[in-house]
């Protein structure tokens, strides 16, 4: 007797395909679709380049309101994901542009910074590494900081990363080395960082 349910699997590749006819179409519930698909993608990417912090859930919805607003633009079957990310790229940089102006409004009015820390982590030893990890990359570029997660925490590779930042691959190359060297120092004696770091390191092909 065959199965009640279905037991294919779905591929990236032909969820992607899918998603971008459903787009060109503008199908009914191609917006929740790309939410469903790319929300963890984009949720990680601000969690990891930005750290836990309160407006996590401001950006994730202001990077899939600029997706609904240009999506019919991406013409190509595979490329929604590097868009995404693009985009997401663009809102870290905007926001880390946004935290320096408030940290130099606090420092000269010599207000408190806020220091509440989102609260929806459910492992407090992945959180915990998570906020370390966020005061060392805090200490790069941007620009670094966002090759680094890309590279190391998401497993793309050059090209890709090059793309998503609008940069030349030598650039990106540049950005990743020098970012690694900093974070391998600072992490080199934090045996709960380097498990955290390792264990979020994507199996490449």
């Amino acid at each position: 007797m065959p199965p009640l349910v279905s037991t294919k699997t779905v591929t990236p590749a032909l969820e992607s395909d899918e998603l971008h006819a459903a787009i060109t179409d503008n199908s009914n519930d191609w917006q929740r679709r790309a939410f469903e698909q790319f929300h963890g993608l984009v949720h990680g990417l601000v969690l990891k380049c930005l750290g836990p912090n309160a407006e996590t859930a401001d950006l994730v919805s202001e990077v899939f309101l600029k997706f609904f607003e240009n999506a019919h633009r991406i013409r190509a079957h595979g490329a929604i994901r590097s868009y995404l990310v693009s985009i997401t790229m663009n809102a870290i940089r905007g926001e880390v542009r946004r935290r320096k102006r408030r940290e130099l409004l606090l420092k000269l009015s010599g207000l408190a910074p806020d220091l509440e820390q989102e609260p929806g982590h459910d492992d407090p030893k992945a959180k915990a590494a998570l906020i370390q990890l966020s005061r060392i990359l805090d200490e790069l570029g941007v620009s670094a900081r966002m090759a680094f997660v890309l590279h190391s925490l998401e497993g793309m590779h050059m090209a890709e990363i090059a793309e998503a930042l609008k940069v030349s691959e030598s650039t990106a190359k540049r950005w990743v080395r020098r970012a690694n060297e900093h974070v391998l120092k600072r992490v080199s004696r934090n045996a709960l960082l380097a498990d955290y770091i390792q264990d979020r390191r994507p199996a490449r092909a």
